[in-house]
């Protein structure tokens, strides 16, 4: 067998590996082979053995240095986790009032919204039905008195008026919220990242 059947012979078991792992398999074995010069070809086929043997060597080496990486960066990995676990733990104390006080200021937003949103629908409804009342009051007035008839009559309407407002503004206010609480969760379920 000369140097290039048995280059050639070793291609062909080496030619599935990686191109960095063939390359460099490939360089040793043709350096190696240069170093002992063109005499010396058939001493360096008996001390390397056939190509089969020499590529069973090669991908035995490189499979153990793989294994032996992955190890390392197995251990890295849990080592990683286990200081992350440890820390999470001691942190607890502190981060667990921080999270229920933050809970409870975000449900006292909510129910203070609520309340106020409440309030500005039954105001607007009260003065909804004074404004129906003092309508109807000054109606019934109007053959006794002409300017407690222009009071009643000009109450009434800014009674109205002023429940129509309300209305709006209890409206627009319910759109804002609803709109800045959907922002919020969202903000939430994506982890507090800008979108």
């Amino acid at each position: 067998m000369t140097r290039t059947e048995y280059l050639a012979k070793l291609h062909k078991y080496l030619k599935k590996l990686p191109k960095q792992d063939y390359d460099e398999a490939m360089d040793y074995f043709t350096e190696y082979f240069d170093e002992a010069g063109p005499e010396n070809e058939a001493q360096v086929i008996a001390d390397l053995g056939n190509p089969k043997e020499a590529a069973h060597e090669i991908l035995s080496n490189l499979l153990g240095k793989r294994m032996g990486e992955a190890g390392r960066n197995a251990s890295k990995n849990t080592q990683n986790i286990l200081w992350i676990a440890l820390l999470a733990i001691l942190a607890l104390p502190v981060a667990l009032p921080l999270l229920i006080v933050i809970l409870v200021l975000l449900l006292t937003l909510v129910i203070v919204i609520f309340a106020l949103l409440l309030t500005l629908a039954a105001l607007s409804l009260a003065s909804l039905v004074t404004g129906f009342a003092l309508l109807w009051e000054s109606l019934t007035q109007l053959t006794f008195d002409l300017p407690a008839l222009a009071i009643g009559l000009g109450s009434s309407f800014l009674s109205i008026g002023l429940a129509i407002l309300l209305a709006i503004l209890t409206y627009h206010l319910a759109k804002a919220s609803q709109f800045i609480m959907i922002s919020f969760i969202q903000w939430l379920i994506k982890g507090g990242k800008k979108s």
